[in-house]
């Protein structure tokens, strides 16, 4: 059974996520408006919490969790199927988007090869490759979840998760990195940060779930409400301290980075996240909205096409790009053409 509320949560990250590559003048009111953290966090916290709960539910029929590497490969799909698409338009119709696929033109074997393989990634196109990864993972760590029998075990679990977040913290990924062919483009996502968003999710999900099996009368979320006051307080302090609306320094890149997810900047996430979970068990309804929802539900065609979009969009002049009424006509535009691609995949779902 999908969470509505959910689903509608993620149509509006990808609502957000779209206009905030659209750059300014919409951009500069959206990015990183509620704090130290952007709407990618969300997306990936979701996706691994919408996750755990599908292998909970499909568990009995499929203890291996096939599906994920079911999911992963029609990501892969929808990924390279986007990046030679775009790449072979760019070369022969759009020479201002050209430098995003520079190794590839420069070393076409090499570069096809590391792309295939997901360690090429151009900007843009740098977010699918770390689903498939994270599902390929996920696969394997999430029946152990699954099977978790108590508190204890799903913080063991998870606590790998936290300290390779903290090897990506001191220069994990550059250590990897130094192993290929320096000419290659890594994106701008430190997988090895990323995975903690996405398998905190997962835990918190799988925390969720044995709580009601252990005490079935009693709310999971009770703990969240109880602190919810301190959670309010901290996220007022975050939005204010981000807007500089106080006069308290903004704290070292290092602390809010976000292709390693800084410190502050996942505890001001988890905190929100934290807050949204709150009003989405107390007020179910509250946050459901039905245009996001069929986008939340379609989610992996609604990104791919705003990759698309995204890349047009840069290859446009900058007369355009850079003055309105495009800068905002274009953006609401590429919205609402998202919600109409989603609305088109139901009658195929149904």
């Amino acid at each position: 059974m999908r969470i509505r509320a959910l689903d509608s949560i993620r149509g509006l990250l990808l609502l957000q996520m779209t206009l905030d590559h659209f750059g300014k003048p919409i951009s500069h009111y959206l990015y990183q408006c509620f704090g130290f953290f952007s709407a990618a966090e969300g997306f990936f916290f979701l996706s691994g919490f919408v996750g755990m709960l599908a292998a909970t539910s499909k568990s009995v029929k499929d203890p291996t969790q096939s599906w994920m590497r079911w999911r992963a490969l029609k990501t892969w799909r929808y990924h390279i199927v986007t990046l030679i698409g775009i790449c072979i338009v760019a070369f022969f119709a759009l020479p201002r988007i050209t430098h995003f696929f520079a190794p590839i033109y420069q070393h076409p074997a090499a570069g096809s090869l590391w792309s295939l393989l997901l360690v090429n990634t151009p900007e843009w196109l740098d977010v699918l490759p770390l689903y498939v990864i994270f599902l390929l993972l996920g696969s394997f760590v999430f029946p152990l979840f699954v099977r978790a029998k108590n508190m204890h075990t799903i913080f063991l679990l998870w606590f790998p998760s936290l300290a390779v977040w903290l090897g990506a913290q001191f220069g994990l990924r550059d250590t990897v990195n130094a192993i290929f062919p320096s000419w290659i483009t890594h994106g701008d996502f430190d997988p090895f940060a990323w995975q903690c968003v996405y398998f905190t999710g997962a835990a918190v999900a799988a925390w969720w779930k044995r709580a009601k099996e252990i005490a079935p009368n009693s709310r999971p979320t009770a703990i969240v409400k109880k602190f919810t006051p301190a959670i309010i307080a901290i996220l007022a302090f975050c939005f204010l301290w981000s807007h500089q609306f106080i006069p308290v320094q903004i704290p070292d890149d290092i602390w809010i980075n976000k292709s390693h997810v800084g410190a502050l900047r996942f505890a001001n996430f988890f905190a929100f996240m934290m807050f949204i979970c709150w009003i989405v068990r107390t007020w179910p309804s509250a946050l459901d909205f039905r245009p996001t929802n069929v986008m939340g539900r379609h989610s992996l065609n609604v990104y791919t096409a705003h990759n698309v979009i995204i890349y047009l969009w840069m290859a446009t002049p900058n007369s355009i790009r850079y003055h309105g009424p495009w800068n905002v006509v274009a953006p609401i535009c590429a919205c609402m053409l998202l919600w109409a691609i989603a609305k088109l995949r139901e009658p195929k779902q149904h």
